[in-house]
């Protein structure tokens, strides 16, 4: 049996957003009339396979000396069901051609009697909405297009981790069954005793994940075993759980580069663009001091269930507590099932990690990418950064990682700091402090700091 890709579910009226038309003799002497579309597109709903595409057709007619003389603008909009596949050009472009049927039936109709009766809507032709039409799908397939493309394929199975169960499995469909009762579950729909009985199985599943992946040994990847594995973590945690919260930057953010990893050389940074992203003995590294640009607040994704990092940081405490108050208010089942996936996160994200093994931080990696991907309808769900305890500092400060983009735009550097390390001390506790100066793991020689950036981004050292 052939499965239809997609399919027109339903087309709601058309609505008359504007309609303007001055006087006849405003129309007197040369005129000339354009149509043109605005074309909108939702993503699609997992739980009702479905989403909407908004035609918008606009027509104007704009006289040489006293300028828009008429100016129309009606909406249709269409619901469309789907399997897996994107849409295609040819089928929108038949929605747009209904919209622009529409349009003209209720231009004819409202303009008899007036100097337009008789003027003609053109069809629409599909090569010239062909441009626009393909934006519009590639917007909407943006996600499944980037991971084909990265060389994704999902993977069930990976050496000792626990095999992915049918229940998350997609079988050729647009949404896996956990994610749909996830998304049930998170706003408050009707969720049946079957359905909370197989939600409730995949405990076992990320209980066993989490343990395999504790001893999980990354030092022996092959550079097959790296693309499987992200292969498989994108099937294993295909169920996403969104938390937020605001927050705004009071201080500096610090960043820490290895000059010789970012430039080449292991001598001084004389550029910004090298402050990108602990360092090694008898090297150079640098500190880069950043600031918000200006005042706002930032949507970040916090994991905060850390107990350990709760007892030290007042912060992660408050935080901790504030997810339990939360799950006191949501259904069991979900509460059950965040605090296993919010569990599982903190402590990949704190675990501490020899200098040496850095394929150590590849699952921490690969979710921090996943969660900046995500393009929510809910604005409150398009994270700027993920903040989680430092292990590091001994969870005494929080590390946060900011979405590229916004570290462009939002931020700029403050200050820079240059010093070369002599030897390193790791199994010393550090010293709580936020001061620049405080380095107390290493020793270090030639320290220096500026503060003279320029607009270009050069660094003057004085």
């Amino acid at each position: 049996m052939n499965t239809i890709a997609v399919e027109l579910k339903t087309a709601y009226p058309t609505n008359i957003l504007e309609w303007t038309h001055k006087p006849f003799e405003k129309f007197l002497g040369s005129f000339q009339s354009d149509i043109h579309y605005e074309l909108g597109i939702t993503k699609p709903d997992i739980l009702t396979s479905a989403f909407h595409f908004s035609v918008k057709v606009i027509m104007t007619y704009r006289h040489q000396f006293n300028g828009e003389v008429f100016k129309a603008m009606t909406e249709s909009n269409f619901e469309i069901g789907y399997c897996h596949d994107a849409p295609t050009v040819e089928f929108l472009f038949e929605l747009v051609d209904n919209a622009t049927f529409e349009f003209a039936r209720i231009f004819h109709s409202k303009v008899q009697g007036t100097n337009l009766m008789h003027h003609k809507i053109l069809k629409p032709k599909v090569n010239d909405l062909r441009k626009s039409i393909q934006e519009i799908i590639d917007y909407w397939d943006a996600p499944a297009k980037k991971f084909k493309e990265s060389g994704g394929e999902r993977l069930s199975r990976f050496k000792n981790l626990p095999v992915i169960p049918e229940f998350k499995s997609y079988n050729g469909n647009n949404a896996t069954t956990e994610q749909k009762i996830l998304r049930k579950l998170e706003t408050g729909q009707e969720v049946s005793d079957e359905e909370r009985k197989s939600f409730a199985a995949l405990d076992k599943f990320y209980d066993n994940l989490n343990a395999q992946l504790t001893v999980l040994d990354y030092k022996s990847f092959t550079a097959q075993d790296i693309k499987d594995f992200r292969n498989y973590v994108h099937y294993a945690f295909n169920g996403h759980c969104l938390i937020t919260n605001q927050a705004t930057i009071a201080g500096h953010l610090f960043r820490l580069v290895v000059n010789e990893n970012v430039t080449g050389k292991n001598e001084t940074v004389n550029d910004v663009r090298f402050l990108t992203y602990p360092p090694p003995e008898k090297k150079i590294v640098t500190v880069s001091v950043w600031a918000p640009k200006r005042v706002r607040t930032f949507t970040q994704y916090p994991i905060e269930h850390s107990e350990h990092a709760a007892k030290v940081n007042p912060e992660v405490a408050r935080g901790l507590q504030a997810l339990k108050l939360l799950n006191q208010k949501i259904d069991p089942l979900l509460a059950r099932y965040m605090a296993n996936y919010f569990s599982l996160l903190a402590r990949e994200y704190s675990k501490p990690v020899a200098p040496e093994n850095h394929f150590e931080y590849m699952l921490s990696a690969i979710l921090s990418e996943r969660i900046f991907e995500l393009e929510d309808n809910n604005p409150d769900f398009n994270y700027d950064f993920i903040s989680y305890p430092s292990v590091g500092n001994n969870y005494f400060t929080r590390n946060l990682a900011v979405k590229p983009s916004v570290a462009d735009t939002e931020f700029k550097i403050v200050q820079v700091i240059e010093f070369e390390v002599v030897k390193a001390h790791y199994d010393r506790t550090p010293i709580q402090s936020l001061s620049t100066c405080c380095i107390s793991v290493a020793e270090i020689k030639n320290y220096r700091e500026t503060w003279n950036i320029t607009d270009t981004g050069q660094i003057i050292w004085e």
